[in-house]
């Protein structure tokens, strides 16, 4: 083998991530983010889901981020069903591996809602993207822009360049700025982060997106940090 695959979640060899680890994956808290259409999420910001976190976004281990892209697309579908049954095939959307994913087939009957047509994220600041060398929430865009076969874009700017991390409850709340392109009036977007501690992130980047016109804004994130945990935010 030219090149090693560990899982994220234990470093065991042979496939990121193992069966073992997607089993223990922990249920997330539910989030509410006010705008938003939907609200897909993963998992617990715990134990193995921390783990594929901090290996995504603090040791830049890329492998694990397709993985994530698709179960965040399939976590998307999965929140369209609970409001209408969505056709995948008539939607025009990929066909997604369920079982490499880890993650139980979506009963697609009938074609419910419009698919989304555009992917976004909401950007971390300069300084962490330039001392991880990249962007993690846009990463997972990317690829769950691809299970989709949507348009990544990027539609936000972050403004200032305060970050949530290692800020207070209510420096958290009170929430980061963005600004949006025009080009988001009339697009059906699927918004995707990493983590949703507070949400204040994700409802700020909602509002922005809508008041330029969005069509529809969809939420996905990977991780649910609890709301008494005392972890740093995204």
């Amino acid at each position: 083998m030219l090149f090693e695959v560990r899982c994220a979640g234990c470093g065991v060899l042979g496939w990121c991530p193992c069966s073992a680890c997607i089993e223990a994956l922990v249920d997330p808290e539910p989030a509410l983010v006010p705008g938003a259409r939907s609200v897909a999420l993963l998992f617990s910001h715990s134990d193995v889901g921390r783990e594929f976190i901090h290996a995504l976004k603090y040791r830049g281990e890329r492998a694990i981020a397709g993985w994530l892209g698709e179960s965040l697309a399939l976590a998307h579908l999965a929140a369209l069903r609970s409001i209408a049954p969505i056709d995948t095939a008539a939607a025009g959307l990929a066909p997604i591996d369920t079982a490499a994913a880890g993650l139980a087939p979506i009963d697609t009957a009938a074609a419910g809602l419009a698919p989304i047509d555009t992917v976004t994220w909401a950007p971390t600041t300069a300084a962490h993207r330039r001392a991880r060398g990249f962007d993690q929430a846009e990463t997972l865009a990317r690829a769950t822009a691809k299970a989709l076969r949507a348009r990544p874009m990027r539609l936000l700017r972050r403004i200032g360049g305060t970050a949530q991390s290692g800020a207070s409850r209510e420096e958290r709340l009170a929430g980061p700025r963005f600004d949006c392109r025009r080009v988001a009036a009339g697009r059906r977007i699927l918004l995707v982060d990493d983590v949703v501690t507070t949400g204040a992130t994700l409802r700020a980047a909602t509002a922005v997106l809508t008041d330029a016109g969005a069509a529809a804004v969809h939420v996905a994130a990977c991780a649910r940090r609890g709301r008494d945990r005392n972890s740093a935010a995204a």
